[in-house]
C-alpha cells in the first residue's frame, strides 16, 4: 500500500512537473512571437474586439470587414469568451493602434523578407496597454485551455492502461513539449478552445466505456459536443462520432448478437438516450447558430464564406490534397508565422526519430505479442479477451481502436477541405491531439529501458526552447544600432533624401549562383524623422541592365520603416535578394540603392553571379598571360562587306587568376601594320571582368568587328591578343609552345568584296 501510494505521489509530481514546464514555454512562445505574426490571429482578435464593441455577433457582409475577414462567419463561442477576457480594458481606435504590413507575403518559407503581417512599434513594449494588454490575455487564455487539454491527454491515458501510468505521462509529455503545440496555444485563436474540447469528449467518451452510464455524464457529454460545435465545425464530426461510439458501447454492454428481444430492448433504450441527452443539447445550444448561418450565407455551417475569401474554389482533385501531405506533417511538428518560419531540419529529424521510435515499439509489442503488465492488461485478460467468438468491440484494445477512428475522421473532414481551400495545416489536425499523443505514449513504454522516457522528452523539450530562442524570437529582431562603420565595410556617405543618409555597405556575398540569395547590409543614419513611413529600393542588375533580383520594402527586411529609427544612430539594415533562377551567367551584378520615390539608383556594391556548372572546356589553342587559354575561336562569317559587322566567339579556361582587368585586343591588319579595324573590348563586354576570374571557369565570350567603310577589297587576317587595361601592356601569347611576335595570334581571314 506504501508503495502504490509513493508511486501516486510520483506520477502526480510528474504530470504537475510537466503541466508547469508546458505552462511556462507557451507564456514565453506568447512573449518572444511579437503579436498577430500567428495565422489569422489579428483577425480573431479584432471579432473579438467588435463583439466587446457592438455587443453583437459579426457576419460577413459586402464589402467585406479586411480586420474580421472570414473569422466573422465562424462559430461564436471562443469570441465570446473572449470578450468576457478583455471586458475589463478600455480600448479606444483599437484598429488604429495596429499596423499592418502592406508588404507582407504569407505561406512562403523562401522569401527572405517581410516575415512579419504587422510592423511592430514601440506601444507593444511592456508595460502592456490597450491593444496590446488585451491581445496578451487572450493568449494566455489559449494556453489555460491547452493546460486542459494535456489534463485530457493524461486522463485518456489512465482510462486505457489503469496499471500503468508510464504511457499516459509520455503522451502527455511529447504533446506539452510539441513546438506546434506550444505555438498554436500562444496565440489568439478558436483552435485550442476546440482542441480543449474534442480531447474533453473523447475523455469523456472514454471514461463512458470503461464505467456505468448515467444520464448526468451524457448529459455532460451533450454539452460539450454542443460547445464544441458553437466553436468550430469539427464540432459536428465530433457529435457524429459520439453517436457512433455510444452506439458500440451499446453493443458491447448487451449480447446484441444473441437476439434476444430483451437484448434489443437494451441497445434501442442507449439509443433513446443518446438521442435525448446527447444530441438534444447539441441541438438547443448550437442550433440557433445553423439557422442563422443559412439565413445569412444559405449554409448552416457558413463554409461558402469562407471558400469565398479564399478566392474561391480550388476545385482541387484528392491526388493533389494527398500531395500537400508534407507541408501538412511539417507544420504538425513546427512552422511558425503564417506558415512562412521553418525551423531547422535537426528539429524535424528529432521528431521524425521521436515518431520512429515509437513505431518501432508498438511494431515489436505486436509482433513479440508481450504485453503483459506494461500495457495495464495482464496475459490472462488478453487470452480471454481474443477467445474465439469474442465480439471485437469486447477486445480491451478496441477503445484505443476508436481513437483512432476520431483521428481519421478529423483527417477526412480536413481532406474534403483542402479538396476546396488551401489548408495544409498541422494545427487544424490538433482536436485529434489525444489518438495521436496516445500512440507516441504507448510505442515508447514499448521499451523496457527507461532511459527512453527521459530522452525523448528532454529532446522535445529542446525543440521546442530552440525553436522560440532561437527561430522565432530572431525572425521578428529589429535591426541593432551600432556604434561605428565596420572595418569590412566601404564608406559611402551619400544623401538619399528624406533625411536619411547610406553612410556604407557591406557586401555579405561576393558570389552566388541564379536562385541563390545574395546578402548586404546597408548602414543609415537618421538626421531627421521622415514624414511617412519610407520605402526602401534595392536592385541588381546583370547584363545590359537585365533585373537579376529585387528589394522593394521597408527598412530591416519589412520590420523597421525608417521613421521609428533612433535621430543619429546608425542603423545596419542586412538585406537579401534572391537571384532570378533564370539570370544569365556569369556576370558581375552591380547593386543599386534609391528611396521608392523616382529618385535614380545609386551603385553602391557587386557580386558576382556564375552558374551553377561550367561548360566542359575544349583542348588549348593558345595561352594568355599565366593563367589563361582559349579553348575555342570561331568567326561568325569569312566574307564581309564594308560596314558589315563580322561576331567573333571565344571560349575562356581560367587555370589561374588574372586579378587585374584586362582588355581583351581584336585586329583587322596586315602583320606588323597598324590595324586597319578594332573590336577591342573586356570580356563579356565588359560585364564580367578578368579581375573577378577564377580557376576553373570556362568563359564564353563574344565581340564584334566592323568592317570600315571604304576599306579596298581583300584578304585580311585577323588578329587576338590581351592587354592590362591600365598600363597597356600586352600579355605574353603562346602557340604550340611558341610564343607569338607582337604577342598577337592569328584566328582566322576575312574576305572584303568591294
Amino acid at each position: 500500500m506504501t508503495n502504490h501510494a509513493s508511486r501516486i505521489t510520483h506520477h502526480v509530481s510528474l504530470l504537475f512537473l510537466i503541466l508547469t514546464a508546458y505552462l511556462l514555454i507557451t507564456l514565453v512562445y506568447g512573449v518572444v512571437n511579437p503579436l498577430f505574426e500567428a495565422p489569422d490571429e489579428h483577425w480573431h482578435y479584432f471579432t473579438v474586439q467588435y463583439v466587446k464593441d457592438n455587443r453583437a455577433l459579426p457576419f460577413v457582409d459586402e464589402p467585406v470587414d479586411p480586420w474580421t475577414a472570414q473569422e466573422a462567419a465562424q462559430p461564436p463561442l471562443y469570441y465570446v469568451l473572449g470578450t468576457a477576457v478583455i471586458a475589463p480594458i478600455s480600448i479606444a481606435n483599437a484598429r488604429d493602434q495596429v499596423w499592418l504590413n502592406p508588404f507582407f507575403y504569407a505561406g512562403d518559407a523562401a522569401r527572405l523578407s517581410n516575415v512579419n503581417q504587422v510592423i511592430h512599434t514601440p506601444q507593444e513594449a511592456w508595460p502592456w496597454q490597450g491593444v496590446t494588454l488585451a491581445a496578451h490575455l487572450l493568449r494566455i487564455m489559449s494556453a489555460l485551455m491547452g493546460l486542459g487539454t494535456l489534463l485530457c491527454v493524461f486522463g485518456c491515458g489512465r482510462l486505457l492502461w489503469p496499471d500503468n501510468a508510464r504511457p499516459a505521462l509520455l503522451a502527455t509529455a511529447v504533446t506539452a513539449f510539441l513546438p506546434q503545440f506550444n505555438f498554436v496555444h500562444a496565440s489568439i485563436s478558436n483552435d485550442p478552445l476546440i482542441i480543449l474540447l474534442a480531447s474533453l469528449a473523447l475523455w469523456q467518451l472514454l471514461w463512458l466505456w470503461f464505467h456505468p452510464v448515467t444520464w448526468p455524464r451524457l448529459l455532460l457529454l451533450g454539452i460539450t459536443c454542443g460547445l464544441a460545435a458553437l466553436t468550430k465545425n469539427a464540432g459536428l464530426l465530433l457529435l457524429a462520432y459520439a453517436v457512433g461510439f455510444l452506439f458500440l458501447h451499446a453493443l458491447k454492454t448487451s449480447n446484441f448478437g444473441d437476439s434476444t428481444s430483451l437484448e434489443k430492448s437494451h441497445v434501442w433504450r442507449w439509443l433513446w438516450q443518446t438521442a435525448v441527452f446527447v444530441v438534444l443539447p447539441t441541438l438547443l445550444i448550437a442550433g440557433w447558430m445553423w439557422v442563422r448561418n443559412q439565413q445569412l450565407y444559405g449554409d448552416f455551417t457558413a463554409t461558402e464564406p469562407f471558400i469565398r475569401l479564399a478566392e474561391g474554389d480550388r476545385g482541387y482533385t484528392l491526388w493533389q490534397v494527398l500531395g500537400e501531405t508534407g507541408g501538412l506533417v511539417r507544420s504538425l511538428f513546427a512552422v511558425f508565422g503564417w506558415f512562412n518560419l521553418l525551423a531547422p531540419t535537426w528539429v524535424y529529424a528529432v521528431w521524425v526519430g521521436i515518431v520512429g521510435t515509437a513505431v518501432l515499439g508498438a511494431v515489436k509489442t505486436a509482433v513479440t505479442g508481450r504485453y503483459g503488465e506494461d500495457t495495464g492488461y495482464s496475459e490472462r485478460e488478453e487470452a480471454a479477451a481474443n477467445a474465439a467468438g469474442a465480439e471485437i468491440y469486447k477486445r480491451p484494445w478496441f477503445p484505443g481502436f476508436l481513437l483512432f477512428v476520431w483521428l481519421a475522421l478529423v483527417y477526412a473532414g480536413l481532406v474534403v477541405f483542402m479538396l476546396r481551400t488551401p489548408a495544409a495545416q498541422g494545427r487544424l489536425l490538433f482536436p485529434a491531439i489525444v489518438p495521436l499523443a496516445l500512440a507516441l505514449g504507448f510505442g515508447l513504454s514499448r521499451w523496457r529501458w527507461r532511459g527512453v522516457d527521459g530522452l525523448a522528452a528532454g529532446l522535445a523539450l529542446l525543440t521546442t526552447l530552440y525553436c522560440a530562442f532561437f527561430v522565432i524570437r530572431p525572425a521578428y529582431a529589429l535591426p541593432p544600432p551600432v556604434a561605428e562603420l565596420p572595418a569590412t565595410a566601404v564608406p559611402l556617405n551619400l544623401d538619399m533624401g528624406e533625411g536619411l543618409t547610406l553612410v556604407g555597405v557591406e557586401m555579405e556575398t561576393d558570389t552566388a549562383v541564379p536562385g541563390e540569395p545574395v546578402w548586404f547590409t546597408l548602414y543609415w543614419r537618421a538626421t531627421s524623422v521622415p514624414d511617412e513611413s519610407v520605402e526602401l529600393v534595392a536592385e541588381l542588375f546583370g547584363r545590359h541592365l537585365a533585373l537579376l533580383g529585387n528589394y522593394h520594402s521597408y527598412h530591416g527586411q519589412g520590420k523597421y520603416p525608417a521613421n521609428l529609427w533612433p535621430l543619429g544612430e546608425l542603423v545596419a539594415d542586412r538585406i537579401g535578394i534572391r537571384l532570378e533562377e533564370t539570370a544569365v551567367a556569369p556576370v558581375l551584378a552591380r547593386l543599386l540603392v534609391r528611396l521608392a520615390d523616382g529618385a535614380k539608383g545609386m551603385a553602391v556594391g557587386e557580386v558576382k553571379v556564375v552558374p551553377d556548372e561550367w561548360p566542359e572546356s575544349g583542348e588549348p589553342l593558345a595561352q594568355v598571360g599565366e593563367g589563361m587559354v582559349v579553348t575555342a575561336v570561331a568567326l561568325s562569317q569569312e566574307t564581309a562587306r564594308p560596314g558589315d559587322t563580322v561576331k567573333i566567339d571565344i571560349t575562356w579556361e581560367v587555370l589561374a587568376p588574372p586579378g587585374v582587368n584586362l582588355t581583351t585586343l581584336l585586329h583587322l591588319a596586315e602583320a606588323g601594320q597598324p590595324p586597319l579595324a578594332t573590336g577591342d573590348n573586356q570580356p563579356v563586354g565588359g560585364q564580367y571582368p578578368t579581375r573577378v576570374w577564377a580557376a576553373g571557369e570556362v568563359i564564353a565570350d563574344q565581340y564584334n568587328l566592323t568592317i570600315p567603310a571604304g576599306l579596298a577589297p581583300g584578304h585580311y587576317p585577323v588578329w587576338i591578343g590581351m592587354y592590362d587595361a591600365e598600363t597597356g601592356e600586352r600579355q605574353p601569347l603562346v602557340v604550340a609552345g611558341e610564343r607569338q611576335p607582337h604577342d598577337m595570334w592569328q584566328i582566322g581571314w576575312i574576305e572584303v568584296n568591294g
